[in-house]
C-alpha cells in the first residue's frame, strides 16, 4: 500500500487506486461538502485556510469530484500535497493548511474520535467565537489577514463592523447573496 503520510503525520493520503471498496461504501453514507459553498478569499478564487482543530481526532474524507492543492502552514509543515477525485484523506487534529481548489470539489466527510470510532454528526449550529451565543439562523463569517476564521453573531459583528469588513453574511450556515444595488433613476 502506498499510503502517504505527510507533514508530521498530520495528513494521511490514500491514492484513489488504493481506496478500498469497503471505504467507498461507508463514505457514501457520510455528509457531502461542496467547495463552491465554502467561503473563499477572494470570493470565487478557490482559496481559503483551514485549521483541523475540532473536537475530533481525525476528519476522514473521500473525494468524489475535483482537485485541490493543500499547502501546510504548520511550522514543520512539509511540502504541498495534491488531492483529487477518488483519493481518501485523513486530516488529523492540528493540521493547518491553505487550500487552492483547482476544479470544484465534492467530498464525503466524517469525524472520528480518539478511540477510532465514528462520532455522531453534531446538530447544525454555529456559535459566535466572541460571545459564544448560538447564531445558526444568522451569522457572519470573517477571515482575518492572518487567516484566522471567525463566526460572529449579528450583535458582535455590529459592535465592530470596521474590524470585520468583508465578512460574509450567512443564514443557516450558508452564504447570503448581497442585495443588488439599485440604479438611480434619471
Amino acid at each position: 500500500m502506498a499510503t502517504v503520510n505527510k507533514p508530521a503525520s498530520l495528513v494521511t493520503l490514500i491514492p484513489a487506486a488504493e481506496v478500498s471498496e469497503e471505504l467507498q461504501v461507508l463514505a457514501a453514507t457520510w455528509p457531502v461538502w461542496d467547495s463552491k459553498t465554502h467561503p473563499q478569499k477572494p470570493k470565487g478564487s478557490g482559496k481559503f485556510s483551514f485549521d483541523y482543530s475540532g473536537d475530533y481526532d481525525t476528519e476522514r474524507v473521500l473525494i468524489t469530484k475535483g482537485r485541490a492543492t493543500l499547502t501546510p502552514v504548520n511550522p514543520a509543515g512539509g511540502d504541498a500535497i495534491c488531492i483529487e477525485s477518488g483519493d481518501s484523506v485523513y486530516f488529523h487534529r492540528g493540521f493547518k493548511c491553505n487550500w487552492k481548489v483547482h476544479s470544484p470539489m465534492l467530498k464525503h466527510y466524517a469525524y472520528y474520535g480518539d478511540d477510532g470510532e465514528l462520532m455522531p454528526e453534531p446538530e447544525p449550529g454555529i456559535t459566535c467565537d466572541i460571545c459564544k451565543a448560538g447564531c445558526f439562523v444568522e451569522s457572519y463569517f470573517h477571515t482575518g489577514e492572518d487567516g484566522t476564521e471567525l463566526d460572529l453573531c449579528p450583535k458582535c459583528f455590529k459592535k465592530d463592523v470596521g474590524k470585520y469588513s468583508g465578512a460574509e453574511k450567512q443564514k443557516f450556515g450558508e452564504p447570503v447573496p448581497a442585495p443588488a444595488k439599485r440604479q438611480k433613476k434619471k
